[in-house]
């Protein structure tokens, strides 16, 4: 059976899908109003059902918190954003405005607003909602550990991802600006990377940049909020960083003959820190901050 459509492009890219292709293994490709449900394929353990790997289509399993979260998005949009803040409202208008130089992906707008409204949105559109937590085992509880709410944005390669990265960073960090005693709020960033290559690509998140930074090149933020913006820090750096290093050496000494003992949370805080220390900000300042953020954002967006 193919599965060959004879129009693969039936939405824009700026506004919401209107139309999706219905795809089910031994029949026609059918075109149908609406945008798809979120599902995901069950697949069994290979060898479970005796057939090849790959062989599966799986089972159709829907999603319904995503597809109730998008359907209360869609409402909350469309009142105009109840409960955000004053910050919020700005941003949110300015990324869906008319005559943008660089429109942005409905894909990318709704992410950004998704996030936005789990945290601001009125008590009522959020009702019934129920986020599951990332709490660590009871052991790791009884040493310190405490758990924390995952918010993701799964968004296809190409779809723009590192502007949302942006869009969110300067909501929080002028938010933060704005009122520093909203605790919803971080007036610091904190981004891992996978590796030097990319850590490298993403330096454009940095709002000391200026008119070079993601923030002005796509139109992330206006140019009356920039200096607030750089008020904020955003820290770029490898997931390596947060590994507990071999020995724990010192100038090629092992951890054994100097007697430092194990790496503390602290100082792989200060490691993740001391990357941009050396710049605009003070380096005791990343200390404090780089530490609690280990605990407060390690399972961050990968």
């Amino acid at each position: 059976m193919s599965y060959e459509v004879p129009q693969p492009i039936i939405n824009g890219p700026y506004d919401e899908p209107q139309l999706h292709y219905f795809i089910e293994e031994g029949k026609p490709c059918e075109k149908r109003e609406g945008r798809r449900p979120s599902v995901y394929y069950y697949r069994p353990p290979r060898g479970a059902t005796g057939t090849e790997a790959g062989s599966e289509v799986g089972t159709a399993v829907e999603m319904k918190l995503v597809n109730l979260i998008r359907e209360r998005v869609k409402a909350w949009r469309e009142a105009g954003y109840p409960g955000v803040t004053r910050t919020s409202e700005e941003l949110l208008n300015w990324w869906r405005r008319d005559g943008r130089q660089f429109p942005l992906f409905f894909a990318q707008r709704e992410a950004a607003e998704t996030v936005v409204f789990l945290m601001e949105a009125r008590t009522d559109f959020r009702q019934g909602l129920e986020i599951p937590r990332d709490d660590p085992s009871e052991e790791k509880k009884t040493q310190g550990y405490a758990g924390f709410t995952r918010y993701a944005c799964k968004m296809a390669t190409g779809s723009g991802k590192t502007t949302v990265m942006g869009m969110l960073a300067a909501w929080s960090i002028l938010n933060k600006v704005h009122d520093r005693s909203d605790a919803r709020f971080s007036d610091v960033v904190f981004i891992v990377c996978p590796n030097i290559t990319i850590r490298d690509r993403l330096q454009e998140l940095d709002p000391k940049r200026g008119e070079a930074s993601l923030y002005r090149t796509r139109d992330v933020v206006p140019l009356h909020l920039m200096s607030k913006l750089n008020e904020g820090f955003v820290v770029v750096t490898n997931w390596h960083v947060l590994e507990p290093q071999q020995g724990n050496q010192v100038s090629g000494v092992g951890a054994a003959v100097v007697k430092r003992g194990p790496e503390s949370d602290t100082a792989v805080g200060r490691a993740c820190a001391g990357a941009r220390s050396g710049r605009q900000a003070k380096h005791s300042r990343y200390e404090r901050r780089g530490a609690s953020l280990l605990s407060a954002g390690a399972g961050a967006t990968r």
